[in-house]
């Protein structure tokens, strides 16, 4: 800081000014550097005072324009973060909650192709392993049911219209003219349904799935379609349910077999895509929460006191302050004395 020159020492104390031309020319000059440097330390101790209370060196654009703009960007910027982070947890949930169902859905069906391999054994009775069948069946559409965070579930639709695509904000980026945009994380929740009660032939699950096809035998007549759940859909499935009758023969049980394993194939795929968009959004989590990190401390640097340093200089300028006044005061005892002499 430039001190500030005689004028405006000798305007800002008058008694000076008049006392002074009674000086001779040295003590003129001290009592004018003296003035300067009362001034000088009485502005600095005041904005010193103020970084020590406040805990900033910038308080305002008028303490530096550039800084506190770029701070004040900075911290939009964090808090649109902190935005996107809680969407990306929302996310993670939603995500998460349907990778678990479907890897218990995935559980629940290597069960139920146990139990139809169990069926073709002789003397096995068929309407008990079907009971067995049944239940693991309910235990499925429960599992699936329950895979909602925020009564959105990306398993189950209730819609006439088809899941469609589900979309969790990963990332912002702000162009050059401050604009803000968000990047999305896209996931295709109509080829993740696996119930739909809608329309049957829109659910894995709930859906014809054609066996003969499977075999190689394109030339069945009817296709030898099967469903695994019921669902009660408006539209529903036209294929024969995966069942057990007596009349059920080994044929038919290995057509559901293979059946079954498609759905697991399937189930399999549906979750390792749940599972590599968890972990991207897990990546981008982290991500963001670093970059929190470096804007805090982009911030802190810019307008942010080092009470340190602060504190230090805030005793500097105390101790000057009262120099030079002492020294003020002996120059004023030495003019009087000349004022009385010259009397």
């Amino acid at each position: 800081m430039k001190p500030p020159d005689a004028a405006r020492c000798l305007a800002k104390f008058p008694y000076y000014s008049r006392i002074m031309p009674m000086s001779d020319a040295i003590t003129t000059s001290y009592i004018q550097s003296a003035l300067q440097t009362l001034l000088f330390v009485n502005d600095s101790l005041e904005k010193t005072q103020k970084a020590t209370s406040s805990g900033y060196k910038i308080n305002s654009p008028a303490d530096n324009a550039s800084y506190w703009s770029v701070a004040n960007s900075m911290t939009s910027d964090k808090n649109i973060l902190s935005s996107v982070s809680d969407a990306l947890s929302l996310g993670t949930s939603k995500v998460d909650a349907a990778y678990s169902a479907v890897s218990s859905s995935i559980d629940v069906v290597n069960q139920i192709i146990s139990q139809l391999a169990t069926a073709k054994e002789d003397g096995v009775n068929k309407a008990t392993v079907n009971g067995t069948l049944s239940d693991l069946k309910s235990s499925l559409t429960s599992l699936i049911r329950s895979a909602s965070f925020g009564s959105d579930n990306w398993l189950y639709n209730t819609s006439d219209a088809p899941a469609g695509q589900k979309s969790v904000p990963v990332y912002f980026q702000r162009n050059v003219a401050g604009a803000v945009s968000l990047s999305y994380a896209s996931f295709d929740a109509s080829a993740s349904t696996l119930i739909d009660t809608a329309d049957a032939s829109r659910g894995l699950l709930t859906g014809d799935i054609d066996a003969s096809t499977l075999s190689g035998d394109t030339s069945s007549t009817p296709p030898r379609n099967y469903y695994l759940i019921d669902a009660g859909s408006t539209a529903p499935a036209t294929g024969s349910p995966i069942a057990l009758t007596d009349s059920t023969t080994p044929a038919d049980i290995d057509d559901m077999v293979s059946v079954m394993n498609v759905i697991r194939t399937r189930l399999t795929t549906m979750g390792s895509t749940l599972g590599t968009m968890s972990n991207r959004i897990d990546a981008q989590g982290s991500f963001i929460s670093g970059l929190s990190d470096v804007f805090d401390k982009s911030v802190s640097h810019l307008i942010d006191a080092d009470m340190e340093e602060e504190s230090t200089k805030l005793s500097a300028y105390q101790a000057q302050q009262q120099l030079s006044s002492q020294i003020l005061g002996m120059a004023n005892t030495h003019l009087q004395s000349l004022s009385t002499l010259f009397r």
